[in-house]
């Protein structure tokens, strides 16, 4: 075969496996949870590419469409925002054997609070942790159990399988879902969005999509730790990002 057929036959395969999902050479396609896009990757991704030299494709669609599509080999990296193995479980209670995040390897890049909000108009704006489990959990269920209004009380919370709510069921909640009479969203930010407008309604978020429409409850909050994951050992240019997607979220608050 001549080297002109060669080279054709090399260009054909380029094209083709970035047809079939595979990234070019500088790029890293990465898809996960919208705390680690909010807090560290959007906010710093023109300087994230020029420190790495790498191109990022990123796809914000939660914890568990993170690790499904690096299982899948859809991607180079998952953004991660709760424990690898209650999102694999998550993922599998759902559809049983669907990932396995057998030889993954995650690596923490920052950390974030998530925190507690109602509505900015609510007069009920103190609770203990023992009231936020029982309300997340649906025990209490009127504003009036709680001295407020005589009013029901509506729970807004992510999806099962996104990275915010997971640690609020671990870390909080002790492994018990959240109440199934919650208002479901799709992202993080519409969590916020939707306690803005409703007065009777109470949520979570962390400084990436808590504004100064909804009003924090004081005293509880959880740690959310924020990683990036691989499937088996980063290569080089995953390196590259972890280290530098770390730096940056030294600064993530």
């Amino acid at each position: 075969m001549s080297p002109k057929v060669l080279m054709t036959v090399a260009a054909g395969m380029s094209v083709l496996l970035s047809a079939n999902g595979f990234s070019r050479a500088g790029e890293l396609k990465v898809s996960g949870a919208a705390a680690v896009a909010g807090a560290i990757i959007m906010p710093n991704k023109a300087a994230i590419e020029k420190d790495t030299g790498l191109t990022l494709n990123i796809a914000v669609n939660g914890d568990g469409n993170g690790v499904k599509d690096l299982y899948a080999g859809k991607v180079d990296v998952a953004m991660i925002a709760a424990p690898i193995k209650i999102t694999e479980g998550i993922l599998n209670k759902a559809s049983p054997g669907s990932v396995s995040v057998d030889g993954f390897e995650v690596a923490p890049v920052g950390a974030v609070a998530i925190k507690f909000i109602v509505n900015a108009a609510n007069p009920t704006k103190s609770l203990t942790e023992a009231q936020l489990k029982d309300i997340f959990t649906g025990k209490i269920t009127s504003w009036k159990d709680v001295g407020g209004a005589d009013q029901p009380i509506l729970v807004v919370a992510e999806a099962a399988g996104f990275g915010t709510r997971s640690n609020i069921v671990a870390s909080m909640l002790g492994g018990t879902e959240i109440t199934d009479k919650a208002r479901i969203m799709q992202a993080l930010a519409q969590v916020g969005q939707v306690v803005a407008q409703a007065p009777n309604a109470i949520g979570y978020g962390n400084a990436a999509t808590i504004t100064g429409a909804v009003a924090v409850i004081p005293g509880t909050e959880v740690k959310q730790v924020l990683a990036l994951a691989t499937k088996g050992a980063p290569n080089a240019e995953a390196k590259k990002l972890i280290e530098v997607a770390a730096k940056y979220g030294a600064e993530a608050k």
